[in-house]
């Protein structure tokens, strides 16, 4: 069934990025990077398993109308960009707790690069600080605490 899913996110002309595990030993200063753009079937999907179809991402008329001005993607889905991000640090990664503040839109086809360094670690788990930006502009920014080992 991943095979058959993957297979029409990808016709659908979704980015569909290789599962790569990043190298180092994560400790405090550890850095992660991850860049998607994010496409018209990334907003769809995402409402559908969401259940958030919010107009404001879904209909052009309706979000003209909006301080957006325009179609704006969840800004859920930005950030799940972070849990991507932290999977691929070494070890097994399980998200425990996560805050974000929303700063700016992004809309359908920009790219969003994550960049998160670890600033805290207790024993197996650790707080990463993160931001999400499109291009020099930040659109979300917060913390996780993930547990490794």
């Amino acid at each position: 069934m991943f095979e058959k899913c993957m297979n029409f996110y990808q016709e659908l002309g979704g980015e569909l990025k290789p599962f790569e595990k990043f190298k180092g030993e994560v400790e405090v200063g550890y850095r992660i990077e991850y860049e998607k753009k994010v496409s018209e079937a990334d907003v769809v999907l995402f409402g559908l398993v969401s259940g958030d179809l919010n107009p404001v991402h879904f209909d052009d008329e309706y979000a003209a109308k909006t301080k957006f001005g325009g179609r704006v993607i969840h800004g859920m889905l930005t950030t799940s960009l972070v849990s991507a991000a932290v999977a691929r640090m070494p070890g097994t990664v399980v998200l425990l707790e996560n805050h974000f503040r929303y700063t700016a839109p992004v809309r359908i086809g920009e790219n969003v690069k994550v960049e998160g360094v670890v600033v805290e670690r207790e024993k197996n788990r650790y707080r990463v600080e993160v931001k999400c930006l499109v291009g020099d502009r930040v659109v979300a920014e917060g913390w996780v605490k993930v547990l490794i080992w």
